[in-house]
């Protein structure tokens, strides 16, 4: 086929072509429309590790911490983290279907842990992220003096809390 031919089937029918890309457009609209509406809250904390003042155990601290970030950051994707969340905030879900609403990262060669909590609503978006962090930081309390009350030589300290999302939420990827 040559140009000339795909011009006159165009021509031929170009109004049932228009139909079916506006048909197209309007359904898609309609269903961004129809999406839950999905807020997204940050919270942050930095691993920590007391080993003293001078330049070496401060040196030797930052190295221990970014040693244990990697796993912190698997122990922030826990189902013990969720629960507590759970148990704080009184939310009426599994852990798994609360583990699936937050991820939690950490910036290359960072010691920095960045918790992303989605909900239907900006302010439990909020609450859910700044629960996150305090439930991890009890859980790496727990795993490294067995009390989630007491503090180790290697802790977790929240950085930036959660800040209410803005007014413009994003359609669920659901």
């Amino acid at each position: 086929m040559e140009l000339r031919d795909y011009l006159r089937v165009f021509r031929a029918h170009w109004l049932g072509m228009l139909a079916i890309v506006v048909g197209a457009v309007v359904v898609s609209f309609g269903w961004v429309i129809l999406q839950p509406k999905v807020y997204t809250a940050d919270a942050t904390a930095i691993v920590r590790a007391d080993t003293g003042t001078d330049s070496g155990a401060i040196l030797m601290g930052n190295q221990i911490a970014s040693q244990r970030v990697k796993t912190y950051v698997e122990l922030g994707q826990s189902r013990k983290v969720a629960q507590r969340v759970i148990d704080e905030l009184k939310l009426d879900q599994t852990p798994e279907m609360l583990g699936a609403q937050v991820s939690v990262t950490t910036p290359l060669d960072t010691p920095n842990l960045r918790v992303t909590a989605d909900a239907p609503t900006p302010e439990k978006a909020r609450d859910i992220a700044e629960a996150w962090v305090r439930s991890m930081a009890a859980e790496v309390n727990a795993l490294e003096t067995t009390n989630a009350e007491e503090r180790g030589a290697v802790y977790l300290n929240p950085i930036d809390s959660a800040r209410l999302p803005s007014d413009s939420p994003s359609p669920s990827a659901a």
